[in-house]
């Protein structure tokens, strides 16, 4: 079982990480709550208009019938104790037929067991369940009704009866004398007058039992109305509690938004290097993320621009000073080729002044055409070979760079991918990396240099790679700001005309470094 629901358990948990969950599950226990909380009201309301309706349909027409019913009683036994002398028929019959109209209310409000149920049979069975005493007290005094039966039709059979009472000495002679009918009228007379004290005796059970019945209902329904009120209060209060954990639990779970839109501002502010925490439910923790990627590129292309612009006011003044510093130089280096030639042969000092004199010339026209070079240009595309391009560059250079202890090795893609290039300017990028790499190698006295082409999809790579001291992880950000270099005298302009070069053919330059391990710079361009 534990194998089992560990699945369930780990994508319950995945799904209660999506806000749209956590909205939806907040809300659907609130509904709950007060779903709960309204039943109860309702069930607790149902339960007093249950016992009101007992109390009205059942216990106090029970008790007024009740009490009728004793006076009734009461009348017809007080009739038949005064004597049979002045009694007659119609009285006795009256008498009986009020006593028996109560009794029959009796009968309708609280059926004896057994009984069949009448027109209102959902109150008096109701009042039967809740009174089963009572119910049994009504079908004894149902029985003692019927037992009198026979005795009163002795009695009415013979009336009237004129006898001395049983204290009287004639009192025996007299009973003597009667003839069998009014002998058994008044043995039936003396029975019913027992009889009917049991059943006034019942009926004031009856009557007792209902009014206390009556009692208890009504001090339990006031009980009920309080315990509602309470209920009621205490469960608003608790829904209202309730709906405020769960306002909290919702704004705790959006308050990831308000990070979100203190970044936007801070970008908005030209602060593009904060980010913000990749937490939270999982659409925030994706908008984070989004909104982290969205931050970085931002950056890069604002960095891009800054370093554009720095390369163009750069190539700007470097229009100016070619235009005023080229002149004098050449000026410069050949009146110092003159002055070499009118020498003799005795002024060798006088020519190595001449000589060092060319040197800087040559040096500062080096420097002049570098920067130059950062006006740079729209590259003219074609389709060429990128193999070719580097082989070329290999012969080139090799010999230079065998002087310094450095060996140049290739690592061609055999299907000689071809790209949509300018062959000249991706020559001069590969010779500053070549150049770079040959500098970082001779520091360690020696090393390798190797250079690879190979085809990715819709891009070639070429991959310049060295093992030489290494670049500070530190320092790779800043490789391609222009003017910043990590070699002595170096003028920090090759890297920064490189990525130039390479984003105006529309590809990508990455550096890779360990220090003490190598260098490797990956250019990617567009596929032909």
């Amino acid at each position: 079982m534990a194998r089992a629901s560990a699945p369930s358990y780990r994508v319950v948990t995945h799904v209660m990480r999506t806000l749209s969950a956590r909205i939806l599950v907040g809300f659907v226990l609130l509904t709950l709550y007060f779903g709960w909380f309204a039943a109860t009201i309702v069930w607790n309301l149902r339960e007093v208009e249950d016992e009101a309706s007992l109390i009205l349909r059942g216990y106090v027409p029970l008790a007024l019938a009740s009490a009728n019913l004793v006076q009734r009683e009461e009348d017809l036994r007080g009739y038949l104790d005064q004597g049979l002398q002045d009694a007659s028929i119609r009285t006795i019959t009256s008498w009986r037929k009020k006593r028996d109209q109560e009794l029959s209310k009796i009968r309708t409000l609280v059926p004896s067991p057994g009984a069949p149920v009448n027109s209102d049979g959902q109150a008096a069975s109701e009042v039967a369940r809740h009174m089963p005493k009572t119910s049994q007290q009504v079908g004894e005094l149902n029985q003692l009704v019927a037992d009198t039966e026979p005795f009163y039709g002795a009695l009415l059979a013979a009336l009237p009866v004129r006898i001395p009472a049983k204290s009287d000495p004639g009192f025996q002679a007299a009973y003597e004398a009667l003839d069998p009918p009014h002998k058994r009228a008044y043995d039936a007379w003396q029975k019913l007058r027992d009889l009917e004290r049991l059943v006034s005796i019942k009926v004031a059970e009856i009557q007792e039992n209902s009014q206390r019945r009556a009692a208890l209902t009504k001090d339990r329904l006031a009980d009920n109305e309080r315990t509602i009120l309470m209920r009621a209060i205490y469960l608003g209060i608790g829904a209202v509690l309730f709906g405020l954990v769960v306002s909290a639990w919702l704004v705790i779970t959006l308050r990831p938004l308000r990070r979100l839109r203190e970044g936007a501002r801070r970008i908005a502010a030209g602060d593009y290097g904060k980010r913000i925490p990749e937490t939270g439910p999982t659409e925030i923790a994706h908008l984070a993320r989004e909104f982290n990627s969205m931050g970085r590129a931002v950056q890069e292309r604002e960095e891009e621009k800054l370093r554009a612009a720095r390369l163009a006011m750069v190539g700007k003044m470097a229009a100016q000073i070619a235009h005023e510093v080229r002149n004098p130089l050449s000026s410069i280096g050949l009146n110092t080729e003159l002055l070499e030639d009118e020498l003799g042969d005795s002024a060798s000092e006088a020519r190595e002044l001449c000589r060092a004199i060319h040197a800087e010339v040559n040096r500062l026209t080096e420097v002049t055409e570098t920067y130059l070079g950062l006006r740079g240009g729209k590259p003219k595309l074609a389709r060429e070979s990128l193999n070719a391009i580097i082989d070329d560059l290999v012969d080139f250079v090799r010999n230079d760079l065998a002087t310094r202890s450095v060996s140049l090795a290739t690592e061609l893609d055999p299907d000689d991918p071809t790209g949509h290039v300018d062959a000249n300017q991706i020559r001069q990028c590969l010779i500053n990396l070549v150049r770079n790499a040959a500098d970082a190698v001779s520091e360690n006295g020696g090393g390798r240099v190797i250079l690879r082409t190979r085809a990715e999809r819709d891009r070639v790579e070429i991959e310049v790679e060295d093992d030489g001291v290494g670049i500070a992880d530190e320092l790779l950000p800043r490789l391609f700001d222009p003017f910043f270099s990590t070699k002595e005298g170096g003028n920090g302009l090759g890297l920064a005309l490189t990525q130039q070069i390479i984003s105006d053919h529309g590809g990508e330059i990455h550096v890779a470094s360990r220090v003490g391990s190598g260098t490797t710079f990956t250019l990617s361009v567009p596929i032909a």
